[in-house]
């Protein structure tokens, strides 16, 4: 074997004392002969490497220290140059791009602003007086006081009757032969002033305000009485049911003097007011309808005056109540009903624009009270 393929010191050992290896160093001096060349080879690259570093720094620091000397010294910033501006690429997308578009409409909105002038509003199925004058905002005596005519019938609306809807609270008069601005301020109770003010008259100036035949004048803050027509026959003073188209027999029962709501569920559609001394509550096509108290049947029939098939009570304590548009009447006159007990089926029938009960509560010999006072 070749010196330099002894596998271990004793083999050289071996082949050294025959001569054959003098001049070879032994396995463990060659192994760590190649093990500090190799620590020296990379201390050798740590150093080349950081003496590169080194040169690459220097090399920056200089590159820029040449441009900064070609460029100049910078002009210091004033007051009255403009900004230079700046281009930018231009923007690629990248992959699928998802846009959030705004849903157009094609509706104009229109800050609200006070109206001055009278517009005009056709009746819709379900409308009285009271739900109109809520939905402009304005008592319900305005809406009849508006429109000449239904201040004779609190009950006259009908659907597709146009309206003229007042701006303000108060009444529309239509001037007249002779009419003078002192007498329309008595008559309404109110100051010609006022009257000549309102910009919707178009009075530019006192002095020159003349009235003219067939004008027609915004007068704000008017009233004027409220006239209705009482359902069924007519109470005449002294007499109550022993008034004509009363039954006037003998009373089977007589009321507890607590009312009972008449239908339900409950849902007014018209409150009790000066045009209306009654309450409307809705009711769907041929509800039953009960009485609210114990009493006789005084009155049951078709009623000429516009509210359609009409039941009257007299509860014999000095109270009776009305029950109004009926489709279909179950009780005549002279019988005895219990309170609950089913008295009718509501409709719509008379002048009405939807299926309600008008349900009313009157003194016998006096006049009518509100419902809401009595019911529970």
């Amino acid at each position: 074997m070749a010196c330099e393929e002894a596998a271990d010191d004793e083999s050289w050992m071996n082949r050294k004392t025959s001569g054959a290896c003098a001049k070879w160093p032994s396995p463990s001096a060659r192994t760590s002969g190649t093990t500090e060349a190799m620590t020296i080879t990379r201390k050798a690259w740590f150093a080349f490497i950081r003496v590169g570093v080194a040169l690459g720094a220097v090399a920056l620091v200089v590159r820029a220290s040449r441009s900064s000397a070609a460029s100049g010294p910078a002009d210091p910033p004033t007051s009255t140059s403009a900004p230079r501006a700046v281009s930018l690429p231009p923007y690629e997308a990248q992959g699928e791009v998802w846009r959030l578009r705004r849903r157009a409409s094609p509706h104009t909105q229109i800050p609200e602003r006070g109206r001055i002038g009278v517009l005009r509003y056709s009746v819709q199925r379900g409308d009285t007086a009271w739900s109109i004058a809520e939905r402009f905002d304005l008592k319900p005596e305005t809406i009849l006081w508006g429109n000449e005519g239904l201040s004779a019938e609190a009950a006259s609306l009908q659907i597709g009757l146009e309206l003229e809807i007042l701006p303000v609270d108060g009444v529309l008069h239509m001037v007249r032969e002779g009419d003078t601005m002192e007498g329309l301020a008595a008559a309404y109770h109110v100051s010609a002033e006022a009257i000549l003010d309102y910009i919707g008259n178009g009075f530019t100036a006192h002095e020159d305000a003349v009235l003219v035949p067939g004008q027609k004048l915004i007068i704000p803050g008017g009233s004027k009485p409220v006239a209705w027509v009482e359902p069924g026959p007519r109470v005449l003073a002294g007499l109550g049911r022993r008034s004509p188209g009363f039954y006037s027999g003998p009373l089977v029962y007589v009321g507890t003097g607590y009312f009972q709501w008449p239908v339900s569920p409950i849902r007014i559609t018209q409150s009790y007011w000066s045009g209306h001394p009654a309450i409307d509550i809705d009711t769907y096509f041929r509800q039953p309808v009960f009485a609210s108290d114990s009493g006789t049947v005084i009155y049951a029939k078709w009623d000429a005056t516009g509210y359609g098939n009409l039941i009257i009570i007299d509860h014999g304590n000095g109270l009776w109540s009305y029950y109004a548009h009926n489709e279909a009447l179950l009780v005549g006159p002279g019988e005895g009903v219990l309170q609950g007990q089913q008295i009718a089926e509501s409709g719509s029938t008379g002048n009405s624009t939807g299926d309600h009960l008008d349900f009313r509560i009157r003194l016998a010999e006096s006049g009518f009270l509100n419902p809401l006072d009595y019911l529970p």
